[in-house]
């Protein structure tokens, strides 16, 4: 009887393994929508992060929400936090990521006005850095909530990062191409 159950238990322990194994070796357009569910499933402010974000507008498009832009560029949308300087109370630094793929971003080229910058079947990565504070979310002083502006720190087109701090004008022009679609 012990025989068979240790069986069992080392069938459970290796179908276990077999699955994280699978999850690790997931390309990010399965694994983030998966990790996103679990987030949503096992974070208690997963939520209060995700939709402050998903709601806010983005710079130069007032009517566009990042939600909305990510849905309508993208395909396989997926929001996944990460942890930063975070107290038990689930105050402080995160990151969020908002993850989507198969876009095909084109923007005008900066050096020369007769041709474009375009990435075909991209994966398109947005990175906020917010801190909260209770039910408040802010990146830098400003409050992050429904219809109000929010700034990725930078945006991932392929292997291109495009940060809010850089002289180029890429990084409003993929917000722009983005809200456009």
């Amino acid at each position: 009887m012990a025989n068979k159950i240790g069986r069992i238990i080392l069938g459970i322990i290796i179908f276990g393994g077999i699955l994280v194994g699978i999850y690790f070796i997931l390309p990010g357009r399965y694994k983030n929508p998966l990790t996103a569910s679990i987030q949503s499933a096992t974070n208690s402010n997963y939520d209060v992060i995700v939709n402050a974000l998903k709601g806010s507008t983005i710079p130069k498009n007032k009517d566009k929400t990042f939600d909305a832009a990510m849905n309508a560029a993208t395909v396989n949308p997926a929001w996944t936090i990460k942890k930063i300087a975070v107290d038990d109370a689930g105050n402080g630094a995160y990151e969020v990521y908002a993850d989507g793929y198969k876009c095909t971003v084109s923007i005008e080229n900066e050096t020369n006005s007769d041709s474009m910058v375009t990435h075909t079947n991209a994966h398109v990565r947005l990175v906020f850095k917010i801190n909260k504070k209770g039910n408040e979310i802010t990146i830098g002083d400003s409050e992050v909530k429904a219809g109000s502006k929010a700034y990725p720190e930078q945006i991932e087109v392929d292997t291109t990062i495009y940060k809010k701090s850089d002289d180029s004008t890429y990084y409003q022009k993929t917000l722009n191409f983005l809200a456009g679609q």
